[in-house]
């Protein structure tokens, strides 16, 4: 099953790109996830999230994601690592596992749709 999935557009399902877990072993590979995820072309599946902590944990993913900036700089804020953890985690509670077959994955924890 895969662990994320990249739509570089929102019409179809037709081009995507999964990711599975020895893409995600690769840190260069999860820094372009996130910067995907940053400007909502990206997803990550709840098992995605587990793996990605897991792995990495939350010092390891926090690094990552400081070079891609999608969560850990707004602006002239950043994000704590506490912060972080506590936002990764409610990504956790809110992220579910779907397969990409004919259906619109549900983005930010909202429920899929059928297209």
């Amino acid at each position: 099953m895969a662990l994320a999935y990249y739509f570089p557009s929102w019409d179809t399902n037709d081009n995507y790109k999964a990711y599975y877990k020895e893409d995600l072993m690769n840190p260069q590979t999860v820094e372009e996830l996130f910067d995907y995820c940053q400007i909502l072309y990206a997803d990550i599946t709840k098992s995605g999230w587990e793996f990605l902590i897991e792995y990495y944990g939350f010092q390891g993913l926090y690094e990552i994601d400081q070079k891609s900036g999608w969560l850990t700089d707004w602006g002239t804020e950043v994000m704590s690592l506490e912060e972080y953890i506590q936002w990764v985690k409610d990504m956790l509670d809110a992220s579910q596992d779907y397969e990409v077959s004919g259906f619109f994955p549900a983005f930010v924890g909202l429920p899929a749709q059928t297209i």
